[in-house]
């Protein structure tokens, strides 16, 4: 009965870790072909839009092997024409590669216009890939997408030596734990085949308790250590998963953001209108003031679309390719002149600090919009009577440092850390009173970037708060 109890147990041992192995390979395949295809997805998006924004096909598919290649493979695109004429590829001479129209996944958006997957052996590459077709209406070519499968092929090897490895070194211990009677070594395997199981669940954190150095610890040691590496790998294939996610999520706030701040103008102009519509007999001088709302409300949302269109071109941008020398001295001149009427109307003084010449390499558009951005900031939230200060200086490395500061309420401590962010306003309400689109701080930041420069904001509230832009822009300096 004991031997019958034993051959029985090993048996169902040996099934459960079989179990677990074939589901863990097929769980692998799967989790591995769905992670590749979004990859290969977000890259054809990446590239299209690159070369519709004016990139090179060379230096689009740059920027997208910069993002999405790793340590095990290189992202292959290449542009094929409607009659299967190969257009442009990243790794091979374009006008030396053969007709692809033969091509399973090219055939197959020939035909239909749409998006195919296929995997198979590549001669060109003389490894194993998996291929993403789509055809991009936007270029009017197909655009194929491709990487190599080894790191899928390097984790299924992985995972099959140490399922061989477990499940000799199950036969082996069990054989020697024998003589023990079927009480002592039933308890242990049940253990063993409830975490296999709860594993085949998808739940790859359960371990098995190791409670003595026997055969039987040793399996549990064993069954442990498949458990860490199974887990180890399915954690890297989520965390390439959760960072097109979080793309994913970053594009849904901004839309709905987006949305949110066009909802507000839109409705108003709608009852506005309705009203003048509905109400033939409203006065004239009431017809005047809704029009006059209504022009507001148009000029918000202009401003808002004009601010949106400038964030997104300057997103795109790895850095500023028109550039010029002059001084930054005179533009903040300028900047002044240009705000001083509404600084008056709001009964600001707008104070320039004595600066020498500052001679600056960079686009003037863009250095002036970090200026009125800034100053215009100040004096909308500033008090009456209050003062804004800008300044200029030299620092190390190139680096000039520009200085906005306000005699104003000031910017509570919890806040300063968000105050570049998108849509992000310290008082809605009146940031909407104000005319301010919640893009404007937001649009510093990211020229900020484009000349390897910060961003940063200090205030004291009941005092006034301080902007500081460094950018490395400075023409004199080495």
């Amino acid at each position: 009965m004991l031997k019958k109890m034993q051959v029985f147990l090993l048996g169902l041992v040996l099934l459960a870790i079989a179990a677990t192995g074939l589901f863990c390979l097929f769980f692998l395949s799967q989790y591995s072909d769905s992670i590749n295809s979004q990859v290969l997805e977000s890259a054809s998006r990446l590239f299209i839009r690159d070369v519709r924004n004016g990139s090179t096909y060379s230096d689009a598919a740059e920027s997208c092997q910069e993002i999405f290649e790793d340590e095990d493979g290189s992202l292959r695109i290449t542009l094929i024409d409607d009659d299967g004429t190969v257009i442009f590829d990243n790794f091979e001479d374009a006008s030396s590669m053969e007709n692809h129209s033969d091509r399973p996944e090219v055939k197959a958006v020939l035909s239909d216009h749409g998006t195919a997957t296929n995997k198979r052996h590549s001669e060109t590459l003389d490894s194993d890939m998996l291929y993403m077709a789509t055809y991009s209406t936007e270029l009017g070519v197909i655009v194929r997408t491709a990487i190599p499968l080894t790191l899928y092929q390097e984790s299924v090897r992985q995972l099959q030596f140490t399922f061989v490895w477990v499940l000799l070194a199950t036969l082996v211990l069990l054989g020697a734990a024998s003589i023990l009677s079927a009480k002592r070594f039933a308890k242990p395997l049940l253990e063993l085949k409830q975490a296999a199981e709860s594993m085949s669940g998808g739940h790859y954190n359960v371990r098995v308790p190791v409670k003595s150095k026997d055969e039987i610890g040793a399996l549990s040691v064993a069954f442990n250590s498949m458990a860490d590496q199974l887990e180890r790998e399915v954690r890297e294939l989520e965390d390439k998963n959760e960072k097109l996610a979080e793309l994913q999520d970053m594009r849904s706030e901004f839309v709905a953001n987006v949305s949110h701040e066009l909802k507000t103008p839109l409705t108003s102009i709608r009852g506005f209108v309705d009203t003048l519509r509905n109400a033939p007999d409203i006065s004239p001088a009431t017809q005047e003031r809704f029009l006059e709302i209504i022009d507001i409300e148009v000029e918000r949302l202009h401003q808002l679309i004009s601010d949106i269109l400038q964030l997104s071109e300057i997103e795109g941008m790895e850095s500023e390719l028109e550039q010029q020398k002059f001084d930054l001295s005179a533009v903040i001149d300028d900047v002044a002149t240009l705000l001083d009427d509404k600084a008056t109307e709001r009964k600001v003084s707008i104070v320039v600090e004595d600066c020498e010449a500052l001679p600056v390499l960079a686009s003037k558009y863009r250095i002036k919009q970090i200026l009125i951005n800034l100053v215009d900031n100040a004096i909308k939230y500033n008090r009456p009577g209050g003062k804004v200060y800008i300044q200029a200086t030299r620092e190390p490395d190139r680096v000039i440092a520009i200085r906005v500061r306000d005699t104003g309420e000031g910017i509570p401590p919890e806040h300063l850390s968000r105050v570049f962010e998108r849509f992000y306003r310290v008082d809605k309400s009146h940031s909407r009173e104000m005319g301010g689109t919640g893009l404007g701080l937001s649009i510093v930041k990211h020229i900020a970037q484009l000349y390897e420069g910060t961003a940063i904001a200090e205030s004291t509230p009941g005092v006034g708060s301080t902007f500081v832009v460094r950018l490395r822009i400075a023409d004199d300096l080495s």
